[in-house]
């Protein structure tokens, strides 16, 4: 391969690690789920992941924020809210390039 060619390749893929490199994923039982005036829920779990770099292990759930919409909170809440009841862990997807730890998707696994 020449020079070029191999740069090309280089180049592509890191920019295509460096686009999907916040997007992380945690499984953990839900410690605290905690409802802020403004709208934003904060969730905290027994178990940390590390690549969640702000000091209070706070992940957030905000409108506008990673892509979450208006009409996903409610379903977001109450999958958190039936883990946390029923004790089994969650399933998260959050943005670890910000420290603020911006969730956009939950699972529950049953």
């Amino acid at each position: 391969m020449n020079h070029i060619t191999k740069l090309a390749i280089f180049l592509i893929s890191t920019i295509s690690f460096s686009i999907n490199a916040g997007a992380t994923w945690h499984t953990s039982q839900v410690n605290t789920i905690y409802p802020l005036s403004n709208g934003t829920i904060v969730l905290t779990f027994k178990t940390h992941n590390t690549q969640c770099t702000n000091s209070s292990k706070y992940y957030y759930i905000t409108v506008g924020k990673n892509g979450v919409k208006a009409e996903a909170m409610p379903n977001i809440l109450s999958v958190a809210l039936t883990a946390a009841t029923l004790g089994k862990p969650l399933t998260i997807n959050f943005e670890s390039s910000d420290s603020v730890c911006y969730i956009n998707r939950v699972m529950l696994k049953f």
